[in-house]
């Protein structure tokens, strides 16, 4: 007797591989799924595993000699349930036909979609997998995978409430736009919101740094202190004491830097409590955004800013900053202008950011199959 596994996707695939190769007398003996063992079992989906056997003195030599040879009642039984078990399985494989081929190209084109948004891939197999596990998975019809794609994407993109805090500071790597961000945040509380804002800046290491804030706060008429030590920092929250807001810039720092972020904490723990918001820009790659939400989670943010949504059409960083940090998300910047182009997070849509529509500065952002 010939015995023989076979590994297959499903069943269907499995039982004609048999057929294909053992015939129609072959006798399956075992059917169960298996999973590769090792680290590998985490990213390769388990598969079924067919134990199948064929008896050649009985089929080979029937047809060499021709004169059949006589089964057993309950073989013959076996074989006949076998044989309709697989025809069932061929024509309903059949008889799905092309509609759900289609379903599922579309189930995989919105994963090269979101691949393409530049989003972690571990995202978006967390994104996918409830997909798969709701009725009709990846054979779901269309409308049906948009809807629930809009709903796993907004769970993920939490939100946090404005001017939760009297303090507000700004951390992140360099050239991420904290200062321009803080004169944004210092109009909006000055001019729409009426309050009396003050500013403070421990950007003493980028030249012109201060000047630039400084520029910006004799515009609006706000004061601004520079702290170049934590006790400067201590001398200048008092000065400010009478301000409703007080808004605090301070230096971008090297990501892989851990003496200058360290150096920075020393200020944060006199802010405290605050709203710290870790600032990262949306033409950050996902790979650099895993670490920068790493080595910046010593100074304690509790908030998510992304800025410079205009430069870019992948918006991943969105995405990817939220699900790093595990922080919501206040603000995101989508230009240059003060006091424009800040945006409120809990305003947002992101359905539209991330599956199409109008993006920021007015651009068209078409959805697959659009």
């Amino acid at each position: 007797m010939r015995i023989k596994k076979y590994y297959s996707k499903n069943e269907v695939e499995g039982f004609l591989k048999v057929r294909r190769e053992l015939g129609p007398d072959a006798i399956i003996l075992q059917t169960r799924k298996v999973r590769p063992r090792g680290l590998k079992s985490l990213f390769v989906p388990s598969r079924v595993e067919i134990i199948a056997a064929l008896d050649r003195s009985n089929s080979f030599g029937r047809i060499r000699e021709g004169t059949p040879e006589p089964r057993s009642a309950g073989v013959e039984s076996e074989l006949k349930e076998l044989k309709k078990m697989v025809e069932l399985l061929v024509e309903e494989s059949a008889g799905r036909g092309r509609g759900d081929g289609e379903r599922l190209q579309g189930f995989q084109t919105w994963r090269g979609y979101l691949e393409k948004q530049d989003i972690d891939p571990v995202i978006i197999d967390d994104l996918l997998a409830p997909l798969t596990a709701k009725k009709g998975g990846a054979g779901a019809d269309w409308s049906s995978l948009v809807w629930a794609l809009q709903e796993e994407l907004s769970r993920r993109l939490a939100t946090a409430p404005e001017r939760e805090h009297r303090i507000l500071a700004l951390v992140g790597p360099t050239g991420v736009g904290k200062t321009t961000t803080v004169a944004k945040l210092a109009a909006r509380y000055a001019l729409n919101a009426k309050e009396r804002v003050g500013l403070v800046t421990i950007d003493h290491c980028r030249i012109g740094a201060v000047e630039q804030l400084r520029g910006y706060a004799g515009i609006i008429d706000l004061p601004l202190e520079v702290a170049v030590t934590p006790k400067d920092l201590e001398r200048a929250l008092q000065r400010l004491d009478n301000c409703d807001r007080i808004l605090v810039d301070t230096g971008g720092r090297t990501t892989g830097n851990h003496h200058q972020i360290d150096e920075l904490l020393d200020f944060v723990k006199l802010l405290l409590p605050a709203e710290i918001h870790l600032v990262i820009s949306a033409t950050t790659r996902w790979q650099d955004i895993r670490h920068i939400t790493g080595a910046f989670m010593k100074l304690k943010y509790n908030r998510l800013l992304i800025t410079k949504l205009d430069e870019t059409l992948s918006f991943g960083a969105v995405l990817n900053g939220a699900y790093h940090s595990n922080q919501p998300l206040a603000y995101l910047t989508d230009g240059q202008s003060v006091p424009g182009c800040l945006k409120l997070a809990r305003e947002m849509d992101w359905s539209e950011l991330f599956l199409g529509g109008k993006q920021p500065g007015g651009r068209e952002h078409p959805a697959p199959f659009s």
